[in-house]
């Protein structure tokens, strides 16, 4: 590709020397048990009582959507737990708030089926 203003030739339109300085970083995919302890250190960031149970059922949904919208599924189901009585986040609240949002592949996927 070219670099605008110039007849030089370079890969991604970036001169090669500023290419050579820029730092690349792996990263890798987090596996469920990287988003249960995530999302358990979150929880208590936010002093959330939640189970096991609960953090599993979060870890796959951060594994199926993705962890960003596990961990946005927090607040509401504390919020939830509260409304039901609790102080403790359970695996229900959690599939009550989550039947109630939309993760981002999901809607993708519905958006797609609608329109085929």
């Amino acid at each position: 590709m070219l670099l605008r203003g110039t007849d030089m030739n370079c890969p991604h339109g970036i001169p090669v020397d500023l290419l050579d300085r820029l730092v690349i970083i792996r990263t890798q995919t987090y596996d469920v048990a990287d988003m249960i302890k995530i999302l358990a250190l979150r929880a208590n960031v936010e002093d959330l009582v939640i189970d096991d149970e609960s953090l599993a059922y979060l870890g796959d949904i951060g594994l199926q959507a993705s962890l960003r919208n596990a961990v946005q599924l927090l607040s509401p189901s504390t919020i939830m737990a509260k409304m039901n009585g609790r102080d403790n986040i359970c695996k229900a609240d959690i599939e009550e708030v989550k039947a109630l949002y939309v993760d981002a592949k999901s809607s993708a996927r519905l958006l797609q089926a609608l329109f085929r």
